[in-house]
């Protein structure tokens, strides 16, 4: 064979293809495996990361379309906090996960537990108070520093949470279409290196707080629509079709972004329990469309335990005085337990890793000036 032959064949064996198909590709093959998540908090990772390892649900449950076929097969996690009462906690614990994503890995040779990564907040309900989040980061550093016996000035330890600060991106959309046209922007917009300094650093996650709560509001507006065009043949309902819209777009800059999705919403039914090999699980009826129950991982039903009361005999002004009240509440638990809700769809590998873990998947935690406190015990 001459050598001009030999050239030929082997040139026809080369294949061109653009940079961007190259990485496609690996990310495909990356895609392929599942990973582990961290949150930063190791009861919700140790859930996550038991979904995340295989899909979720048995064959033929409903799924939305995704982009690629890779991402189907392990989608990055969705985690939903449900208030099942009032003050129930979920927004304390959704501050202590927003300060783990944005705060670094380290400070000062100490572990933070951090991420060191762009978090974007939905603020849906104008109910975030950045200030508790702040203070909550800067307490969260301090105890760190206090448990490795290092030292840091208190205006230091503030200049680097400021700094992390920089890479929360909020917005606050005043209705569910101006909700969807934030969402459909947002990645021209994180990837825009004029208007903020997070372009370099990846998205840890996106954070749609009362997810709900543009629900009556659609409601109303469908009912007016339907009095309204009598006539007209009947389509789909409004709330149903723009929530379809809203996991369509979530999912699509979970497709490019990689990144988590945290939300949080307020429970419109009690909760009951049903008795599951043994152990009394929760089960929480949603009042979200079919379309956005079947895109959440990891639904948690947070709620706080009752105070225990003042002894008899003691008056409101004597427990003011000595300041019970305020060490009663401090001294509350509040709960996070996995609803079960949907655990007739869930793989038979994924049940029994739920049923395998301690507590079925329940963890207690206090509420402080200081921020969260999971150091409680199960029984307490």
């Amino acid at each position: 064979m001459s050598a001009a032959t030999l050239g030929t064949n082997l040139l026809q064996e080369v294949k061109e293809e653009g940079l961007n198909e190259l990485l496609h590709t690996l990310r495909s093959v990356y895609e392929n495996q599942p990973r582990q998540v961290h949150t930063g908090q190791a009861n919700i990772d140790e859930l996550l990361n038991a979904f995340a390892s295989s899909n979720r649900y048995h064959h033929g449950h409903d799924f939305a379309s995704a982009s690629h076929n890779a991402i189907r097969r392990h989608p990055r996690p969705v985690l939903e906090l449900i208030g099942a009462t009032p003050c129930s906690g979920k927004t304390q614990l959704l501050y202590h996960l927003i300060g783990l994503s944005l705060l670094p890995s380290r400070y000062e040779d100490v572990s933070l537990g951090g991420n060191g990564t762009v978090v974007v907040l939905l603020d849906l309900g104008i109910r975030f108070s950045l200030l508790r989040l702040e203070k909550v980061m800067v307490m969260h550093v301090q105890s760190q520093l206090d448990n490795r016996s290092e030292t840091a000035s208190r205006s230091s330890v503030e200049s680097m949470v400021r700094t992390s600060l920089n890479h929360l991106h909020v917005f606050r959309p005043q209705t569910s279409l101006s909700l969807l046209a934030t969402l459909s922007n947002l990645q021209n917009y994180l990837f825009n290196t004029v208007c903020h300094v997070s372009a370099n650093r990846s998205v840890g996650s996106i954070i749609l707080h009362n997810v709900d709560a543009f629900l009556w509001q659609d409601r109303l507006e469908d009912a007016e629509d339907q009095t309204h065009n009598t006539a007209a043949p009947q389509k789909a309902g409004l709330l149903p079709t723009r929530f379809r819209d809203l996991v369509a777009h979530v999912r699509r800059l979970q497709a490019s972004l990689s990144c988590c999705v945290i939300a949080t919403s307020s429970a419109l039914s009690t909760t009951s329990y049903t008795r599951i090999d043994g152990q009394v699980v929760p089960v929480l009826r949603s009042h979200l469309p079919n379309s956005w129950r079947s895109f959440v991982t990891v639904r948690l039903i947070v709620q706080r335990d009752s105070v225990q009361k003042f002894p008899l005999g003691i008056c409101a002004e004597a427990a003011a005085e000595a300041g019970q009240r305020r060490g009663a509440m401090e001294k509350s638990v509040f709960s996070a337990r996995l609803d079960w809700s949907e655990s007739d769809f869930w793989r038979e590998e994924t049940r029994s890793v739920i049923k395998a873990m301690e507590n079925f998947g329940v963890f207690l935690f206090r509420i402080t000036t200081s921020g969260v406190d999971f150091d409680v015990n199960i029984q307490a």
